[in-house]
C-alpha cells in the first residue's frame, strides 16, 4: 500500500503534470497542435498496425484491442483506434463500473456518449464485455497522466487502469499513449506497491519500448 508521503508525493505530481498539458493543449493554439501531433503519432505506430494486421490475418475471432476516449487536452489516440478498427480489430472502450472498469465494443464509427463516471470520457453504446475483458486482448492502449522511462505510470488517482492491467493476458501488448513532454526520466514518478508497470509508450515522437526497473 502506498505511504501518506508517497499519495502526497503522487498528488504534488499530478496536479503539476495536469497544469502543464492543460497549458500547453487547450485554446485554439494547443488544440491545433493536438491535431498535429495525433497524425504524427499515427505514424509512429506503425509497429502496431502491423501486430494487428498480422492478426487478423491468421484468421479466427477479431483481435481484440483495448482503446480510450481521451479528453480534449489527451493525446489523441482516436485515429489509431478508427485505423485499427479499419484493419479488423474489435475495439473495447472502458467504462466506470464500481471499482472495476468495463468494457464495451465499438463498430469503429457509431459515436460516443458521455459517460455517467465522474472522471471518464466519453464510451460507446456496444456490447458490455465484463471487467476481464482485458485477459483476451491482443493490445491495451492506456491514458496517463505520465510515464517514466523505468515503466512507472502515474493516472488520474483511482487505480483503474492498475486493476484493470493487473488482469491481462500473458502475450498482450500494454501500450500508453501521451504526450512527448509526459515520457519522464528513470526514477521521475514513485512506484507504488499495486502500481502496474508500462513496457511501452507511444507519443507523436515515438513509439519506446521501456526498461521496466523493479523499484520495490
Amino acid at each position: 500500500m502506498d505511504t501518506a508521503a508517497m499519495r502526497a508525493r503522487k498528488q504534488d505530481l499530478r496536479a503539476g503534470l495536469r497544469a502543464r498539458r492543460a497549458q500547453t493543449y487547450a485554446g485554439e493554439a494547443g488544440a491545433a497542435r493536438r491535431s498535429r501531433e495525433a497524425q504524427q503519432l499515427l505514424g509512429r505506430a506503425a509497429p502496431l498496425r502491423a501486430l494487428v494486421r498480422s492478426a487478423v490475418e491468421t484468421g479466427g475471432e477479431a483481435p481484440l484491442v483495448a482503446a480510450y476516449h481521451p479528453t480534449p487536452v489527451e493525446a489523441d489516440v482516436m485515429p489509431l483506434a478508427r485505423e485499427l478498427a479499419g484493419l479488423g480489430a474489435r475495439l473495447i472502450f472502458p467504462a466506470a463500473a464500481g471499482r472495476r472498469l468495463e468494457w464495451i465494443a465499438w463498430d469503429g464509427h457509431s459515436p460516443f456518449v458521455d459517460s455517467p463516471g465522474r472522471g471518464f470520457g466519453r464510451e460507446p453504446e456496444g456490447e458490455h464485455l465484463g471487467p476481464d475483458a482485458l485477459s483476451r486482448a491482443l493490445l491495451v492502449l492506456t491514458p496517463a497522466v505520465a510515464v517514466d522511462r523505468s515503466g512507472t505510470r502515474i493516472g488520474h488517482g483511482a487505480g483503474y487502469y492498475d486493476r484493470a492491467l493487473a488482469g491481462v493476458g500473458d502475450g498482450t501488448r500494454v501500450v500508453s499513449v501521451i504526450h512527448p513532454d509526459e515520457l519522464l526520466e528513470v526514477g521521475a514518478l514513485p512506484r507504488g506497491e499495486h502500481d502496474v508497470p508500462i513496457p511501452a509508450v507511444l507519443t507523436a515522437d515515438a513509439l519506446v519500448r521501456l526498461v521496466t526497473i523493479d523499484v520495490s
